[in-house]
């Protein structure tokens, strides 16, 4: 099972901006304000794995957006869609990169569901824009993510057996 994650609006409210020495929240609260609960759904799951889906991949190294995650959750991480498609001539397969740059978050996660012949995915996301597939998609308030106990439960149902 795999779980396409956000941050901005999910782990965190959606007021995250780049600072002079990286990712701050404007305003109230703190980065990650809102990730023990996942970390605790996860736990109780270990079939489930990360992707990421966060615009912080277009302006970060990989490495360093897994790692702004607690060590629980990092480890989880098997891949990013937006590093897939820089690095990954293949994965495009004859998309031009503009193409993806105006690309939708569902396409992007699709694209990478489809590359790898996912049958079970869940994403987890506060922008809803473009879902084909709502079913698959947990979606969160921006500004209280992953603190909403109903969002909660929703993606552990959709995540599955513990």
């Amino acid at each position: 099972m795999i779980l396409f994650l956000d941050f901005d609006g999910v782990l965190h409210p959606a007021r995250a901006v780049m600072g002079q020495h990286g990712p701050e929240l404007a305003g109230d609260g703190s980065l990650f304000m809102w990730a023990e609960p996942l970390a605790e759904l996860l736990a109780e799951r270990p079939h489930v794995q990360i992707v990421l889906s966060t615009s912080w991949a277009r302006h970060l190294p990989f490495e360093q957006v897994r790692d702004f995650l607690p060590v629980s959750l990092r480890r989880r991480v098997v891949g990013s869609t937006w590093h897939r498609i820089q690095s990954d001539p293949d994965f495009s397969r004859g998309l031009p990169f503009s193409y993806w740059q105006d690309a939708s978050r569902y396409q992007q996660v699709k694209r990478w569901a489809n590359a790898h012949r996912l049958r079970r995915w869940v994403a987890v996301d506060d922008d809803a824009k473009g879902w084909d597939e709502p079913e698959r998609l947990v979606q969160t308030n921006p500004e209280t993510g992953l603190s909403d106990l109903a969002v909660v439960a929703r993606l552990s149902d959709l995540l599955g057996g513990k």
